[in-house]
């Protein structure tokens, strides 16, 4: 999934911030994050769900950011 995607899902969940909605983002290891814009905060709430692990981000761009390392983490270089 492209960063300005995962931005535009995100917004969505912002937009409704009185409403508890929750966007699923799968990795391609298998693991799934939990996304929720939490009501009384307004803060991005993500959870993984294979370590139970939660983080919370106040803006949009941290959470992009954070979504996007996670479905598409960096492979080590190897020096051959």
């Amino acid at each position: 999934m492209k960063l300005e995607s995962i931005r535009t899902f995100l917004s969505t969940l912002l937009e409704y911030r009185g409403v508890r909605i929750t966007q699923t983002f799968n990795s391609e290891d298998g693991k799934t994050l939990i996304v929720q814009c939490e009501p009384s905060t307004g803060g991005l709430v993500i959870r993984d769900m294979s370590n139970g692990m939660t983080w919370e981000y106040k803006t949009l761009e941290e959470a992009t950011q954070f979504i996007d390392s996670y479905l598409h983490p960096e492979t080590p270089k190897v020096n051959a």
